[in-house]
């Protein structure tokens, strides 16, 4: 009995033994598919919205392509909004006694399993205008709510290179699974209902709401998270008091510090490549089915099939996976954006030539198309991981979760701005709603139609290419730039830099290095006395 070790019921650094703060070693394949199944949840919530849901509205909703839009931008906006405190909420929740219990991560992953059955809702064919915007409403800021804390779990659970490309690489091949998946479905059940039927949009919604039910638990019950002791706590919260001039945070504070995640110069790169990017890909796959049915006449069972060679997305991320190692990402970004360039010509190619082996041609495009997105999903969220590292070496802190915010928050702006880019200009061009299935369209529409898919994909896709020019973070500069935050973290001087150290830190973090100020207490006496 006296051998027993007692067990201290405090509250706080009682709950450090339990299973999700514990890392279970070395993350292999294994682990890092238990991560990435949670990958469904996004695609549950949001996948099937992007490639059907505009063309539900406008085809069985009765509503017109602008009013569509405006559902998706005050989803987005209203999304935007919490995505942006969502990671400080996160990052901060180990405050209290539940999310000690849970986990600041974990518990948000836990309730994500039956929020994913909330998204049937937003296919039920002829409500009003106000159903189908609080339905998406709710769903889309459920997604980013949940999904927040998720993508912080590799910056949590190693700092290895290679075990956290693993990680993203995992996770977007089953993303990419998942993206086939939802064409693939739905075009399967396209043939067993009539054109004018609504009833295989809800039943795609039930299949993929049900299956990520389950996967959600998997992630639950095979990740980790650091645990926050009572002793880091009181460190961090005096490193705040002291950041905010003694004060405690406020809201001024807090979109201070949201602000300041732009201080970092490849985070802002980041931001211009994923923005210009996810936009070219939000008019995409709004007008794309609009193409296929409306200007080459053809079935939305064939636009889904098209849709579902994104089964190349398995393949093309393993070997991106690969090549992120041996290559920079800039030249991963600029590869996959050349081939979505070649394709948005081949849309026009098609549309008003016509050529003889129309399906082949299509069939080509969408394979480009495909391999360049699939390397645009990959690139932003492998690259993501190591963007709160080159904040510690600025600030000293882990804003993971803020850095997840931010980035969810300009995810859903690009989003909504899209979505309503491609609805008013398909209402301008006066494109013709219905509630009981597809209509004719005027030349003006169809034409519309064209632009965007087109001129409007490809001057985006410039755009990325634009900042992706610019982006040096890669493996080599990244173990650099690491090596130097061990060795800052362990008390060296931050007059001991080798200068090309500090050139690449400085490239990386747009900071001078000299004029960080954090790690100067490591040269201060009664600060190393301390320690």
């Amino acid at each position: 009995m006296d051998n027993q070790k007692q067990v201290v019921h405090d509250g706080w650094d009682e709950y450090a033994n339990k299973r999700i703060y514990k890392s279970r070693g070395k993350i292999g394949i294994w682990r890092s598919l238990g991560f990435g199944v949670f990958s469904f949840f996004s695609i549950s919530m949001q996948g099937l919205v992007g490639a059907w849901l505009m063309f539900f509205y406008t085809t069985f909703a009765g509503l017109s392509a602008g009013q569509g839009a405006t559902i998706f931008l005050i989803g987005r906006v209203a999304d935007a909004i919490v995505s942006l405190v969502m990671g400080n909420i996160s990052d901060n929740i180990y405050k209290y006694k539940l999310g000690r219990m849970f986990g600041r991560r974990h518990i948000f992953i836990l309730i994500a399993a039956p929020s994913v059955l909330v998204a049937i809702t937003m296919w039920v064919a002829g409500m009003s205008f106000w159903y189908y915007l609080i339905t998406y409403l709710i769903v889309t800021v459920l997604m980013s709510t949940l999904q927040i804390p998720w993508e912080t779990l590799p910056n949590e659970m190693t700092k290895d290179f290679n075990e956290r490309t693993k990680m993203s690489t995992t996770r977007m091949v089953l993303a990419g699974l998942g993206g086939m998946l939802t064409q693939f479905v739905p075009a399967q059940l396209f043939k067993f209902f009539p054109k004018t039927s609504p009833e295989p949009y809800i039943l795609m919604q039930v299949i993929f709401s049900v299956a990520t039910f389950f996967l959600v638990l998997i992630t639950y019950h095979t990740t980790w998270e650091h645990f926050v002791t009572k002793a880091e706590a009181k460190k961090l919260e005096a490193e705040a008091l002291e950041e905010n001039n003694g004060e405690k945070p406020n809201l001024k504070s807090e979109l201070k510090n949201y602000f300041s995640t732009f201080k970092i110069k490849t985070f802002r790169l980041h931001m211009g490549i994923y923005l210009s990017s996810y936009f070219a890909t939000i008019l995409f796959s709004t007008v794309f089915v609009y193409y296929i049915v409306y200007v080459l006449k053809m079935s939305t069972s064939t636009s889904g099939f098209l849709q579902s060679l994104s089964i190349v997305s398995i393949p093309v991320t393993i070997i991106a996976g690969f090549a992120v190692t041996k290559f920079t990402y800039r030249s991963l970004y600029l590869f996959g954006y050349s081939l979505i360039l070649i394709s948005a010509a081949n849309w026009a190619f098609v549309a008003f030539t016509r050529p003889a082996h129309m399906m082949v041609w299509l069939i080509v495009g969408m394979s480009f198309y495909e391999v360049g997105l699939y390397i645009l999903y990959f690139a932003p969220w492998n690259v993501f991981p190591f963007i709160p590292d080159l904040d510690t070496l600025v600030t000293g802190k882990n804003r993971a979760g803020l850095f997840a915010s931010v980035m969810t928050f300009i995810n859903q702006i690009s989003q909504g701005l899209a979505s309503v880019v491609a609805g008013y200009l398909l209402d301008f061009a006066h494109f013709r709603q219905s509630a009981s299935g597809a209509v004719a369209q005027p030349a003006s529409a169809t034409n519309m139609i064209i632009f965007i898919v087109s001129g409007g994909v490809g001057f985006m896709i410039l755009l990325a290419m634009f900042f992706a020019a610019r982006f040096h973070l890669s493996k080599k500069t990244f173990k650099v730039l690491a090596q130097e935050l061990g060795r800052l973290q362990k008390g060296g001087s931050m007059k001991d830099v080798d200068p090309h150290t500090k050139e690449v830190c400085e490239d990386l973090t747009g900071v001078k290095y000299d004029s960080i100020d954090f790690w100067k207490k490591n040269d201060d006496p009664k600060f190393q006395k301390l320690s």
